[in-house]
């Protein structure tokens, strides 16, 4: 036992869409590298909520790196607080979620998959995430 509460969560695995016009206008590192995970925190509506209410979800990775704006990729997002803010239980494949930077809307992932997960994340789900983001057609659920 590491002494690491963890804590139930949600992870998705996501088909994200940067914003072309009014979202970033640097590019994001992307890809799945270790020095990447999670380091990129952007906040997401979740269905029910009404801007600016937002929740938290850091990217595991990306499928593509040097994302630009306008930009499409897979992305896997685990939910802070999974269980706690209900809205993420809301959260189905097909959901459109908007993807903010503070005020700014930067994109909009539409989710392709949700799996119960834990915080903080287990090498083993990692690993399996991680290969979706190499090949997204196998699914993460095996």
């Amino acid at each position: 036992m590491n002494g690491v509460e963890e804590e139930p969560t949600i992870a998705f695995g996501l088909d994200l869409m940067l914003a072309d016009e009014g979202g970033r206008s640097t590019p994001l590192p992307g890809g799945h590298a270790a020095d990447y995970q999670f380091t990129y925190r952007p906040n997401w509506v979740l269905p029910g909520m009404t801007p600016p209410d937002q929740a938290g979800a850091p990217v595991l990775g990306f499928s593509r790196a040097n994302l630009r704006p306008g930009d499409q990729s897979h992305a896997v997002i685990v939910a802070l607080f999974g269980y706690k803010t209900t809205q993420w239980q809301d959260v189905h494949p097909g959901s459109v979620l908007p993807m903010y930077e503070g005020a700014r809307v930067v994109g909009h992932g539409t989710v392709l998959w949700t799996q119960p997960t834990v915080w903080p994340l287990p090498e083993s789900d990692k690993a399996r995430f991680l290969s979706w983001l190499e090949a997204p057609q196998a699914g993460a659920q095996q």
